[in-house]
């Protein structure tokens, strides 16, 4: 009996060992945090677009056909560089020879955040000039 206590024990504790090890807040994983300067006055300097890739290209290269929304990658990279990356694709290009290209591509998801802030920004702004204007009315009155 008391053997299937310790055994149920340690079965236990090593439970709560391994469940507790494998927690690891966004402080644990993340260095160098601090808020995202200037959001707004970077979000403004994005061109959203609205584009067809060309179809040769498309073809050659896999990419989606339709339309398209998004941000031409050079654009983006001006103000976020940290948002564009490049990577080589092949193509296949006449009998038996294929070819490299570098594509630059934005991710998209990265500008979330940056979003939200530019967002924080203008409420903050909004209840600012809220306050000036009830202000206004009380010395008008």
């Amino acid at each position: 009996m008391y053997k299937q206590y310790l055994l149920t024990g340690i079965i236990l504790f090593i439970i709560v060992i391994t469940a507790s090890a494998q927690k690891l807040s966004d402080s644990d994983l993340k260095t160098n945090i601090t808020n995202i300067p200037a959001a707004l006055e970077n979000i403004v300097k994005l061109e959203p677009k609205v584009f067809d890739y060309r179809t040769e290209k498309r073809n050659l290269l896999y990419l989606p056909s339709g339309r398209q929304y998004g941000f031409m990658s050079e654009n983006v990279e001006a103000v976020f560089p940290g948002m564009v990356t490049s990577e080589n694709k092949s193509f296949v290009f006449g009998k038996n020879n294929s070819r490299s290209v570098r594509i630059k591509s934005v991710n998209t998801e990265n500008l979330i955040p940056v979003l939200v802030a530019s967002i924080k920004e203008l409420k903050s702004e909004i209840d600012f000039l809220k306050q000036e204007v009830e202000q206004l009315k009380k010395t008008s009155n």
